[in-house]
């Protein structure tokens, strides 16, 4: 049993040699059938043992692949593009899946599992499908179709069967952020092409969906989502795609509740198990702020996610958000246990959350909770060291102030001088570093003619936490004059030329309650 690992590529340096280092693992030969590059890709594919050939390009995916197809001596063909690699776990499995099936004739190919991911963070991107990726070398399997090309059986042959490999996974990257709209609007010229000479294909709506999707042309996109619908034939795999796209582009259009909600519910019947929906229409209806609907279909969302959840599922990208939505419901009813836990389901599923780590950390106070109960379970949640300067960050603006200055001090980023006075509840040291400030911001805007700036005078206000405003100016520094000035009334007495640049006039006003601040 021969195996040939086949690719067409075109200036694919940056992707090519993964494909080699995986396909040698597997494959007897490596054929690699070059349309024009011209950044050194051939040039690798040598290097790495592969055989490779020159194929003029002709806007034709199929030719090129049917001409690689041509070149290969194996029994079998492992046919992935440039931008496709097996993952660690499945490249071993490869032969053996081949070798236990080479005797059953009727068996002539395989279908893998294709998850899409960012190329440069590794994020799953929420979209998968099934895609026959290995079959036999056989003259009567042909790539068809000049653009998004498939393995299609010429003989018809009913006894012929393709069946799925359930412990193989490919990742894909082809649809990346950074490239996905240059793809999309080069597909879009290659179909619109082949169907102005008469070509009319069966997935064509489909297709185009895709493509005006990707370029943000939501018209066009629900012109052909709808079209796609009512088309019975869909790729393997992906045939609740066109339901995703249309609830997303009416979304994205800012379209009436009910048309949303009647897509929605159909996709729903169409695919009962998918949690896709809920957790889309969950985000919609969040947004909305009808927050009865959101709970409703977020749990629901949830439930078909922990029951049928496939790799690559767009419901896996949701489903930290998911868990902070209802964790809020639950807080505006009162179930703070309840909002807890799904607070920390948010987190475990994304911890680098700042809005759900301050909920979080707001209903914990709430319910008592210490600083060391909290430290300790954050550092089994985070990194200690690498991740201080996020979590001092996110506790600086919450009631444990302890825990914030015991992670401050693994971090890099230390905070200002009076910020960690107030936090170690040193009021007297804050409050006299604030004064000094204060003073010579007054001195300066003598020297210079002109008054405190607002935004330096709003700083000065911010600077103490509200629990602090209670006390006076005598209180905080020891029964003297000096202290926190009613910034709210100053620029009134500048404004009027009373005690302008005078240092004097600011003194005056220092008597006053800090808590004056708070009107």
């Amino acid at each position: 049993m021969k195996i040939s690992a086949c690719v067409i590529v075109k200036n694919e340096a940056e992707n090519l040699p993964r494909w080699l280092e995986s396909a040698q693992e597997f494959a007897d030969e490596m054929i690699v059938v070059d349309t024009g590059s011209s950044d050194g890709t051939a040039a690798i594919a040598a290097q790495a043992g592969a055989k490779v050939y020159s194929f003029q390009w002709m806007d034709d995916f199929s030719a090129a692949k049917n001409f690689a197809l041509d070149q290969a001596t194996g029994d079998w063909i492992v046919f992935t593009d440039a931008d496709e690699y097996f993952t660690e776990e499945s490249i071993p499995r490869v032969r053996p899946l081949i070798a236990t099936y080479d005797k059953q004739k009727k068996i002539n190919g395989f279908f893998v599992h294709l998850i899409n991911i960012d190329m440069d963070t590794g994020a799953l991107l929420g979209t998968s499908a099934e895609v026959l990726r290995i079959f036999r070398n056989a003259p009567w399997l042909r790539f068809i179709g000049n653009i998004h090309e498939h393995v299609e059986n010429l003989k018809q042959d009913p006894d012929s069967e393709m069946i799925f490999a359930p412990n193989l996974t490919i990742y894909h990257t082809g649809y990346s952020p950074r490239i996905i709209k240059k793809k999309a609007a080069r597909n879009l010229a290659l179909i619109c092409a082949r169907r102005a000479a008469g070509d009319i294909q069966t997935l064509d709506a489909y297709h185009l969906m895709d493509c005006y999707f990707s370029l943000e042309d939501y018209p066009k996109t629900e012109q052909y989502a709808r079209a796609a619908i009512s088309n019975p034939h869909r790729p393997t795999g992906s045939e609740e795609r066109p339901y995703l796209i249309l609830l997303n582009t009416l979304i994205l259009m800012g379209r009436g509740a009910d048309e949303i909600e009647e897509v929605y519910r159909s996709a729903q019947k169409a695919f009962p198990q998918k949690a896709d929906f809920p957790m889309i229409y969950g985000l919609y209806a969040w947004d909305q702020h009808h927050l009865k609907s959101a709970y409703e279909a977020y749990a629901e969302g949830i439930r078909l996610d922990e029951e049928y959840y496939r790799a690559g599922d767009f419901s896996a990208t949701l489903l930290p958000n998911a868990y902070a939505c209802l964790g809020e419901i639950a807080a505006l009813r009162g179930e703070m246990e309840a909002a807890v836990d799904f607070f920390l389901k948010s987190l475990q599923g994304n911890k680098y959350q700042n809005t759900v780590l301050s909920a979080f950390f707001r209903i914990l106070y709430q319910m008592g909770a210490d600083d060391a109960v909290l430290i300790s379970f954050l550092n089994g949640l985070y990194q200690r060291d690498s991740d201080a300067p996020f979590l001092t960050g996110v506790l600086i603006g919450s009631a444990f102030s302890r825990t914030c200055l015991y992670y401050e001090r693994y971090s890099e980023k230390k905070l200002p001088p009076r910020r960690r006075a107030l936090l170690a509840g040193d009021v007297r040291a804050a409050a006299a570093s604030l004064v000094e400030d204060m003073e010579r911001s007054a001195a300066l805007a003598m020297a210079y003619g002109g008054a405190v700036s607002q935004e330096i005078q709003g700083a000065f206000v911010l600077l103490l936490p509200q629990e602090h405003l209670r006390f006076s100016c005598r209180d905080l520094v020891g029964g003297t004059c000096q202290g926190i000035c009613a910034w709210s009334v100053v620029p009134r007495v500048w404004k009027k030329g009373r005690h302008r640049g005078c240092i004097r006039g600011i003194r005056m006003l220092m008597h006053l309650e800090i808590r004056s601040m708070r009107h």
